[in-house]
């Protein structure tokens, strides 16, 4: 049950509840399988080097939470994907079209939201979600992009996961109070970890099968993750070529394709270029004052890598 002793929960379910019912239906279930809400606890961890009002901290991370699940909600009509956190995607329960108004109007309630909490934080939220728009473009448009370079794949989730790693850091760290110094470290840090958090994700998607998302499903809509992408590069006899591009893309082909991308280091170098930006995002977490708050972001960080 979602208590005000739970704030950020509170808010979200409070934001959500003052949607139409029927796009607060398509929604609901999200919002009742909320996840670890790893944003909100970033933003709040960012606030921690400072007197931040927990009020307003709880506020924002509902904020954050409500333009993720909106992502994910969008991300879901378009990749056609069944399950979400452990359940059936919003798309699949009520359809595309309720879907995409359902997320619409959560992009709206955390507007709302934000502006409420002064224009800065609306400037910055707005801002991210053109950004999350933009990274779902590109993601759209490269379809099946067997010739999609790791840089420019880097560049990508930079746009689709970095960005709102980095507002969470982002409006944490204002509402701390610490200088412009700190301020712009932790949103490095927030950028660097979302690509390695995305990265590694990548990876769980091949060598794992869990309640969200079959292994391997991004293969069968074509959008290929880093470790796909690095074992192209090694591709000599060309099988992973023509297998991903075949028009009836069936389990058997699931399977070799997680043994080629195995057997042609695609894991082993998708897993390196996680940890480049696990270290990267290690390096710009130093540049922070040493105390409770950049011990909790470090442990964060660390938790995640396994």
């Amino acid at each position: 049950m979602t208590t005000a002793a739970d704030p950020v929960r509170y808010h979200l379910a409070r934001l959500v509840g003052g949607l139409s019912t029927p796009l607060r239906e398509t929604v609901g279930g999200l919002v009742d399988r909320p996840g670890k809400l790893l944003r909100s606890r970033l933003l709040t961890a960012c606030a921690g080097f400072g007197r931040a009002d927990a009020g307003r901290v709880a506020r924002l991370g509902a904020v954050v939470e409500l333009v993720h699940l909106a992502s994910l909600v969008h991300d879901d009509v378009i990749d056609r994907a069944a399950i979400r956190r452990g359940g059936p995607a919003a798309h699949r329960t009520a359809g595309p079209e309720l879907a995409v108004l359902g997320g619409l109007a959560c992009l709206a309630a955390a507007g709302t939201e934000a502006a409420d909490l002064g224009e800065g934080v609306a400037t910055a939220v707005s801002r991210t979600v053109a950004e999350l728009a933009h990274g779902e473009l590109l993601d759209v448009e490269r379809g099946f992009d067997t010739g999609l370079s790791l840089p420019d794949y880097v560049d990508l989730v930079r746009r689709k996961t970095g960005v709102l790693f980095r507002l969470c850091c982002l409006l944490g760290a204002v509402e701390s109070g610490v200088d412009s110094a700190v301020i712009a470290a932790l949103a490095e840090f927030g950028v660097e970890w979302g690509i390695a958090f995305q990265v590694l994700d990548d990876c769980l998607d091949l060598e794992t099968t869990g309640d969200d998302k079959p292994a391997g499903t991004d293969h069968l809509l074509g959008l290929f993750g880093a470790p796909t992408l690095a074992a192209l590069r090694a591709d000599a006899t060309g099988e992973l070529h023509r297998l991903l591009l075949t028009p009836s893309f069936s389990g058997g082909d699931l399977t070799r394709v997680r043994e080629l991308v195995t057997a042609r280091g695609g894991l082993r170098a998708a897993r390196t270029l996680a940890g480049v930006h696990f270290g990267h995002a290690q390096t710009a977490l130093a540049r922070t004052p040493d105390g409770p708050a950049r011990r909790a972001l470090a442990a964060m960080l660390e938790a995640s890598r396994s």
